[in-house]
């Protein structure tokens, strides 16, 4: 399943839905969230987000990547092997890095992992599920 607007309720509106970059999409509407990624689909009620944290870029590991292009390529006059080696881990640390921007981590009540996606638009999943968190707040702190 690629889209999860397929799995809702007759009845259920949707407050947004978002593709994922990795393809599939992620659905949010008045109750619960649906993720729709790899051929599965994930339906998480909303009383149940504990928290959305978003990891626009590594920069420490791009830092890092860059370096170890540089010093590749400054090495290569010494050793060529050895230098080639250090240009393609940093250029696969590089890849790595920009593949892995914009990572939404949702914390779930009951979930020793949190699930993870790629939206295209970061922000908009995070101000979609804010009302969600922000209601358990409410609730969380009147007792």
């Amino acid at each position: 399943m690629t889209d999860a607007t397929d799995a809702l309720e007759p009845g259920e509106t949707v407050r947004e839905r978002l593709a994922l970059r990795t393809g599939g999409s992620v659905t949010v509407t008045d109750d619960r969230l649906l993720v729709a990624a790899d051929g599965d689909l994930t339906r998480i009620a909303l009383e149940e987000v504990a928290e959305v944290t978003v990891e626009e870029f590594d920069h420490w590991l791009g830092v890092l990547s860059v370096a170890l292009v540089g010093y590749g390529l400054y090495s290569v006059s010494r050793n060529v092997a050895l230098g080639l080696a250090f240009v393609a881990v940093g250029a696969g640390g590089c890849y790595w890095t920009y593949r892995k921007r914009g990572k939404a981590r949702i914390e779930v009540a009951g979930r020793s992992r949190p699930i993870s996606v790629f939206p295209t638009e970061t922000d908009a999943l995070v101000a979609a599920l804010d009302p969600a968190m922000a209601a358990d707040g409410d609730a969380s702190g009147d007792a």
